[in-house]
């Protein structure tokens, strides 16, 4: 027997009653915020993720699917591991700057990384996320904050945390590197493998190092090395999240593992995640339009994945939503019934109502007994009697109450007890 490969999920039906739900609150909030969907290809260019997420970060160096060139083609293409670089793309390619200045967009959809698979952490996953591009406003990124807080409460996730930081602009983040690097420099063959390559390639993935964080807690906070206008924007980010009602607290160790962040970082963790206790996170990236071959604008957003968040769910308990019944099961008494009984159904079902009907040959007694089961709140009965005078028999299954009545009626008959039960 063929099984799915590692680091991937089959997602059954009851699996996705819970998935439909968060997806659904994802949609709605989203919209509520102004916030527009955009889709992207599975794959890209390879050449846009060295270019956008950087040479040095993780994902570039070892975590990505990539397809190397194939026939007539030189282009090697990799499976997205982000969607962010693919959206910007988009809008970039599809000359949306040139129609309006400043753009809301979400998205939800796959993504692939090659990672050891644990819970959590898959090789094949699903983000959802925003990109607010046009604007420099620091309301904006606590938009963007606030927006991904309001989805997890509605999606009933009762414990995370709100964790920001700033990491400065261009200018006054590569004072900040070179002084890390002359604190670090002489102490750095004490440290991991992974911290030693990053002196020089890296510096501040550093400082979210969980094997050397006993030796990086005493590193001067990248807050108090900022410069004056970083500073104000990240004073007016904390103000709008307090005006706003999201609590937060700052930490300077928030570096993200991206390339192209600017100014205000954030992570947003569960402690019922474990190790991997991060829901998503995001932050602001001011040069990343324009250095994709779009104009220079600012730009803010985070990714959030959704399987964390059904852990998350699944810790705090919380239920999914019941599918909805269906209005209808549909029963063939004889036979020579069946042919007559799909016409029937399809017309309730262009009436709008829901409802299924046996196709395995079934008795009577089975055919009620799925009637049941499915949680019908009507059963819709054609024998010999009822195809001779053109009606169907309507069956209350909450009271046993029986009509033979016109399929036109019958629908009528059907959609009236929907709002009443």
């Amino acid at each position: 027997m063929i099984k799915r490969p590692d680091g991937t999920a089959d997602l059954l039906p009851d699996d996705l009653a819970q998935w439909n739900r968060v997806e659904r609150t994802v949609r709605e909030v989203f919209g509520r915020y102004g916030y527009l969907e955009v889709r992207p290809p599975l794959f890209e260019n390879t050449n846009l993720f060295y270019k956008s997420t950087g040479e040095t970060t993780d994902i570039v160096e070892k975590e990505m699917f990539t397809v190397p060139p194939r026939g007539e083609t030189s282009d090697s293409y990799t499976f997205r591991p982000e969607l962010t670089p693919g959206a910007i793309r988009a809008l970039i390619e599809a000359k949306s700057f040139a129609q309006q200045a400043f753009w809301k967009v979400f998205y939800w959809g796959s993504a692939f990384r090659y990672e050891r698979p644990q819970k959590g952490r898959l090789r094949q996953f699903t983000q959802f996320g925003v990109e607010a591009l046009g604007s420099e406003e620091p309301l904006i990124d606590v938009e963007t904050i606030a927006v991904f807080a309001e989805i997890l409460k509605l999606c009933g996730v009762t414990r995370y945390d709100v964790r920001i930081n700033t990491i400065g602009c261009a200018a006054c983040r590569g004072a900040f590197r070179e002084k890390l690097k002359g604190i670090l420099g002489p102490q750095i063959a004490t440290f991991c493998e992974n911290c030693r390559k990053r002196l020089d390639r890296n510096v501040f993935r550093i400082l979210d190092c969980k094997i050397d964080a006993e030796k990086t807690a005493a590193l001067p906070p990248i807050t108090e090395n900022v410069c004056e206008a970083c500073k104000a924007h990240f004073a007016a980010v904390q103000a709008g999240l307090t005006n706003s009602g999201v609590a937060f607290s700052v930490d300077p160790r928030i570096v993200r593992g991206l390339d192209y962040y600017t100014r205000t970082v954030y992570e947003i963790s569960s402690p019922d995640l474990g190790s991997q206790s991060a829901l998503g996170g995001g932050g602001r990236y001011d040069g990343l339009v324009e250095s994709m071959g779009g104009p220079k604008v600012g730009g803010v957003g985070f990714a959030a994945g959704v399987e964390r968040v059904l852990i998350a769910l699944d810790a705090a308990k919380v239920a999914a939503s019941p599918a909805a019944l269906p209005d209808f099961y549909a029963i063939a008494a004889t036979p020579d019934a069946r042919a007559a009984l799909f016409s029937i159904v399809q017309a309730l079902r262009a009436k709008g109502l829901s409802g299924d009907l046996d196709f395995e040959g079934r008795s009577v007694k089975a055919q009620f007994r799925s009637a049941n089961r499915s949680g019908a709140r009507f059963a819709v009965v054609v024998g010999g009697e009822e195809l001779a005078k053109q009606v169907v028999k309507v069956k209350n299954m909450a009271d046993g109450a029986e009509q033979a009545v016109p399929v036109e009626e019958a629908a009528a008959l059907i959609a009236r007890g929907r709002t009443t039960s």
